[in-house]
């Protein structure tokens, strides 16, 4: 093994976990706080601060660990791509984590007079974002099947497709369980922060669940580009979609990830 690709194997990686396992400064705590409309108080402060930190953990760890198994099992180069596809998944599992261990105080709930949904914190992009890209993957996979090819055999697209269908899954059961999390009567403050945690997971599952079905699809009708024998200009286009859908990863993390929409509602106290 190449010792210059070894040492960049391991220091990626390294860089990385000594970043997220770093402390939250004080200017990301007020940056988040800005983006969410929380002013920053001595009750929510470690609360804000806590959630920062978990989340730059688990995302470093899923980058990390991704990095190294694709040096180890696949060919060298390709552990960007894992490296990647870890990055998002620790962020997807972490904001899973927040929310299903979330422990909701007793007390009175806070009732709201309308019904939550999603798309209440969530872009017109990160709701629909997702079954864009499937469309766009069926189309290229119809054109397989009208010219269907010897050199892909449509079980070699399993892992793919059940990867899709867990990343759907989760997407749709995160959504839920953010939205739907009780919400009990509180100082204003707590209040805020909890609204400001609830629509950034909402986002981050919306951006990375995008970004991933974004890569496993590009990487599926890259396959099909490459081993269909499509007349033009079918081949030229499908090419085109293979790499717009490979160029939204980053739009899907860097910009729908970051477009929030606060919710408005009006509330009732019970209890």
């Amino acid at each position: 093994m190449d010792p210059v690709w070894l040492l960049w194997w391991f220091l990626v990686p390294t860089a990385a976990l000594l970043y997220g396992f770093g402390p939250v400064s004080r200017q990301r705590v007020a940056s988040f706080a800005s983006a969410h409309g929380v002013v920053v108080t001595a009750e929510n402060g470690p609360i804000l601060v806590d959630y920062l930190a978990r989340v730059a953990r688990w995302r470093t760890v899923g980058g990390a660990a991704g990095w190294l198994v694709g040096g180890w099992f696949a060919l060298p180069g390709e552990f960007v791509g894992w490296g990647l596809g870890g990055y998002l998944a620790g962020a997807v599992a972490v904001e899973l984590a927040i929310t299903f261990r979330t422990q909701v105080p007793n007390g009175p709930r806070r009732a709201t007079l309308s019904v939550r949904r999603s798309g209440d914190y969530v872009t017109w992009g990160a709701s629909w974002g997702p079954l864009l890209v499937l469309a766009v993957l069926a189309l290229q996979g119809i054109g397989y099947l009208l010219w269907p090819s010897a050199d892909l055999q449509p079980e070699q697209l399993i892992p793919h497709l059940v990867a899709m269908i867990g990343v759907v899954t989760i997407l749709w059961i995160s959504r839920r369980a953010i939205v739907q999390r009780p919400q009990p009567v509180v100082a204003e403050a707590l209040r805020a922060a909890d609204d400001a945690i609830r629509a950034s997971s909402l986002q981050s599952i919306s951006g990375a669940s995008l970004a991933l079905l974004c890569l496993v699809s590009a990487d599926v009708m890259w396959r099909i580009k490459l081993s269909s024998d499509l007349p033009q200009p079918l081949s030229w286009t499908f090419a085109v979609l293979s790499f717009a859908v490979l160029a939204a990863v980053p739009v899907a993390w860097f910009v729908i990830r970051v477009r929030s929409r606060r919710l408005r509602r009006t509330v009732t106290h019970a209890g």
